[in-house]
């Protein structure tokens, strides 16, 4: 009989417009590598570092603070923010890693003539058998590019069917804001209420009602 773990991980915060990227950001306070209930983790970090340090919370769950990640644009000159998150994952004996769920928020604002824009991609390789999975980010409340007003915005993704143990996780996360001729300005950010990203476990079958910006690993037990 098997049952299905999910894990409700890193709810989190995306960029990259730029290619360029300064030297890689570990994870501090000893969170670089670790080991949850399920599986264990290492070299976590990020090209930037705007995604912060996690925290592990409950056995299963990391908990994110991103700060400054932003982009704004003023007069015509436009703004971007990008990070790559990357981590290996590595599930504990008698578990399979069989996918990732992604579930971000931010807010936005437009004044005058410009727009902003949030895209993403996410990408699982096999470490065992190098077999190689990914997916994009979709912006689903509104949808990408946002030209007016202000308010809240909403991106999800995903990768199931897996059944894998080894897994090298990449998350490219991007923002851009836009504007064109004087007196326009525009941002865009990843933000959640107290500020924080909750990565949380949730069994299966249970309601996966992601709360905040969250990625999800969901993690099978095999029991003989």
């Amino acid at each position: 009989m098997m049952n299905k773990i999910a894990f409700l991980s890193l709810i989190l915060c995306l960029c990259v417009f730029s290619n360029s990227f300064g030297a890689f950001v570990y994870w501090g306070g000893g969170m670089k590598d670790g080991s949850a209930t399920a599986f264990d983790w290492f070299n976590g970090g990020s090209d930037n570092g705007l995604f912060g340090d996690p925290v592990l919370v409950g056995g299963n769950t990391f908990v994110f603070t991103p700060q400054n990640f932003r982009a704004d644009s003023l007069d015509g000159v436009s703004g971007t923010a990008a990070d790559r998150l990357k981590v290996t994952l590595v599930a504990k004996p008698g578990q399979m890693i069989t996918g990732i769920r992604i579930t971000e928020f931010g807010d936005y604002g437009i004044t005058g003539n410009g727009e902003v824009r949030i895209s993403g991609g996410l990408f699982m390789t096999n470490m065992v058998e190098f077999d190689v999975a990914d997916s994009e980010l979709n912006v689903v409340n509104p949808a990408t590019p946002i030209t007016s007003g202000a308010g809240n915005w909403k991106a999800v993704g995903e990768i199931t069917g897996l059944d894998w143990t080894n897994v090298n996780f990449v998350m490219d996360n991007n923002l851009q804001a836009v504007t064109v001729g004087s007196g326009s300005n525009s941002y865009v950010q990843k933000k959640i209420t107290g500020g924080s990203v909750t990565i949380e476990i949730i069994p299966e079958p249970a309601s996966l009602g992601l709360l905040g910006l969250g990625t999800l690993f969901l993690v099978r037990n095999r029991k003989k």
